[in-house]
């Protein structure tokens, strides 16, 4: 009896299934509201990219750069040719002169003086001069702990993120010179946009560069009246209220960012090894580098006293500064630094922006500096 219900209502449902409609399936036919997009023309977006194409060279306590920008069209001509010349380098007897070099044909040395070059030179192209800036800085760590830092400063300059250690390892390349290798790379993006007036690439180590106004935020998150202090494994300090954390690398050891200021107005602290014969500790040739920055210019035979005033830092003596550019600068900024020596090291505490905000913060940096102590 089971069996017969069971089949029953196996042939009611297959009897139920028959009877349904077919089912039709209906297209239609509307108006295009826009006109397709044409497809991506991945060479032309290539083409359009910035190269940064630069190659550091070490000499002692001091590595030299060489460092050409420009479109990649302009650099993939101009390539074969900077690196033949980088082979002509020829470092000199003592890391303060000038290295020598031959140029290739068509190239030629740019008479004017820019703020932190050694030298400008003048590469000709089809789509317009190219400049290669010549320029150094402390060599005061390892080989590939000073590469790392500057290849993520450049990509900044790129607006492109940082990249990891051993990736950067990986993308450099060794070049011949007349003295000894130099270490090469290529990185390419979108160019920053430079602040009203400024020019591209004249100062060979600028960060980022500052965003047009509309696109900082009009006012900073809300802060608490007091900040308690901060601690790191070499120093403590009290943080001044306003101030925000300010993008950390493996050479500052505090980074803060000014209230109501962009990404370059800021507080940086760093330290470097401060052995005999290194330039890193003299006063003087650190005031004529930060002078430089603010496109500073210093008549011959200024001496310090006027520029300078002898500060206490964590109960050590040592030099304060400030440093303004002068109203014809290209681009308008300002340096607060001190400086002190302790255990073989020297520290850097530095004020940077624009002018005006960094005088609104003389006070608060004043006190941030009486606030240090080394544990």
């Amino acid at each position: 009896m089971n069996l017969l219900c069971r089949c029953f209502f196996a042939l009611f449902c297959l009897l139920s299934l028959g009877c349904q409609p077919d089912l039709q399936v209906e297209t239609y036919t509307i108006e295009r509201t826009a006109p397709p997009r044409p497809p991506l023309d991945a060479k032309a977006v290539l083409e359009q990219l910035d190269h940064i194409l630069v190659a550091i060279v070490p000499q002692g306590d001091k590595a030299w750069f060489f460092k050409l920008v420009g479109k990649a069209p302009a650099i993939q001509r101009q390539r074969e040719a900077f690196i033949h010349f980088v082979a002509t380098v020829k470092l000199a007897g003592v890391s303060a002169e000038t290295p020598s070099w031959e140029l290739p044909q068509g190239w030629q040395v740019k008479e004017d003086v820019v703020a932190m070059r050694a030298a400008t030179l003048i590469v000709p192209d089809s789509d317009g001069d190219l400049e290669l800036a010549v320029s150094s800085l402390p060599l005061t760590v390892e080989w590939e702990d000073f590469l790392v830092p500057n290849v993520n400063r450049w990509l900044g300059q790129l607006q492109r993120a940082e990249l990891p250690r051993e990736t950067i390892l990986q993308l450099k390349k060794e070049v011949p010179t007349g003295a000894a290798k130099a270490t090469l790379f290529e990185l390419s993006g979108v160019m920053a946009k430079r602040p009203m007036g400024g020019k591209m690439g004249s100062n060979p180590h600028k960060g980022l560069g500052i965003p047009a106004p509309s696109t900082r935020p009009a006012t900073p998150p809300a802060q608490p009246a007091t900040t308690p202090p901060a601690t790191s494994e070499e120093l403590t300090y009290e943080t001044p209220e306003g101030w925000l954390p300010g993008k950390m690398s493996m050479m500052r050891k505090a980074a803060f960012l000014l209230p109501s200021g962009g990404p370059a107005d800021g507080v940086t602290v760093t330290s470097f090894p401060a052995a005999p014969g290194t330039q890193m500790a003299d006063v003087a040739l650190n005031i004529q580098r930060w002078a430089g920055q603010v496109e500073m210019a210093l008549p011959q035979g200024e001496t310090l006293d006027k520029l300078t005033e002898p500060i206490t830092v964590a109960g050590i003596e040592g030099t304060y500064a400030e440093l303004i550019s002068p109203a014809d600068a290209a681009t308008q900024r300002a340096i607060f630094v001190a400086m002190v020596e302790r255990e073989g090291k020297v520290w850097f505490f530095k004020m940077h922006g624009k002018p005006d905000l960094v005088s609104s913060q003389r006070d608060a940096f004043r006190e941030f500096l009486s606030s240090v102590a080394f544990p």
